[in-house]
């Protein structure tokens, strides 16, 4: 099925031809979208997409963003990196859907669209008999440029140190990247495995270096070519990793996370220890949807 793309929305568009709120050819950021624009650049999961995430911890979805609404988060996030972006292992921006003016990031991952392209996938009404609403977990936007490291293969669930499942992370592709510029993998069915461990800081290595059966008794994802658009998905403990960027070209994304608002960390991020757990905050990681019919 092709997506209407925004040459296809007038409304998406400025008097320019460019989409957005645009002066004088300098763009102004903090555009929001509505829900029907949303859905008119965000795709809806397949049933087949869901089926392949539930058995193997991870999907691919290709083109699940239309590619020039993709090209408008590249802009908005490469300018607010300029002004305030961090410096660790290349460039990133964290936190920009909390952020007004960096729109149109919010209206993305808060969408109703995006929201029950989520709930879909972590599925808590199979046990629980109910939906169970999302809360933002986190978002980066960020360059690897040539030569960056590689990323070290681990779980997220058992680095953020979350107390059940449903958390899981979305890496959207604002590029063309191929496998060679660190594009990511994963262990097929590594979520089954529940959580093997935090990775860094003890000399141990990576969880593949702690299990060296892994990729023998389960297997290792082929290499992605992604085309701008194109988005993964992984469980909370699926184990991924990526290589080195060993091109010339920068890799630019966007990772973002949403857990289900019922879950509890006991990790630095909730800054306690011993037995008690706590939720994520409403002013830090809002809920983004309540469907009718959620707890």
């Amino acid at each position: 099925m092709l997506w209407p793309s925004i040459d296809q929305n007038p409304k998406l568009r400025s008097p320019g031809g460019r989409r957005g709120n645009y002066t004088g050819g300098v763009q102004v950021m903090g555009q929001a979208l509505t829900e029907r624009e949303i859905e008119a650049v965000v795709r809806e999961v397949t049933d087949e997409e869901v089926a392949f995430y539930q058995e193997y911890g991870w999907v691919m979805m290709k083109q699940l963003v239309d590619p020039e609404f993709v090209s408008e988060l590249l802009t908005v996030g490469q300018d607010w990196l300029e002004r305030y972006g961090e410096d660790k292992g290349g460039r990133r921006a964290v936190g920009l859907v909390l952020q007004e003016e960096a729109e149109p990031f919010r209206s993305f991952m808060f969408s109703e669209r995006m929201s029950k392209n989520a709930m879909r996938l972590v599925n808590r009404k199979r046990l629980k008999g109910v939906d169970i609403p999302l809360r933002y977990r986190a978002d980066v936007f960020r360059e690897k440029p040539p030569g960056a490291a590689r990323t070290h293969y681990h779980q997220d669930s058992a680095q953020h140190g979350s107390d059940r499942v449903g958390e899981l992370q979305f890496w959207l592709a604002l590029v063309e990247v191929t496998p060679e510029m660190s594009a990511m993998r994963f262990v097929s069915r590594s979520h089954r495995e529940g959580p093997l461990g935090s990775v860094g800081g003890d000399g141990k290595g990576d969880l593949l270096e702690q299990f060296p059966n892994l990729t023998s008794v389960l297997e290792l994802s082929p290499p992605f070519h992604y085309q701008p658009g194109d988005c993964t998905v992984h469980h909370g403990y699926t184990i991924h990793g990526a290589p080195v960027n060993s091109t010339d070209k920068s890799r630019w994304s966007y990772l973002f996370s949403y857990s289900p608002s019922d879950t509890r960390y006991w990790n630095g991020t909730a800054d306690n220890w011993g037995n008690e757990r706590k939720h994520l905050s409403d002013a830090d990681n809002p809920t983004v949807y309540f469907p009718i019919g959620t707890l």
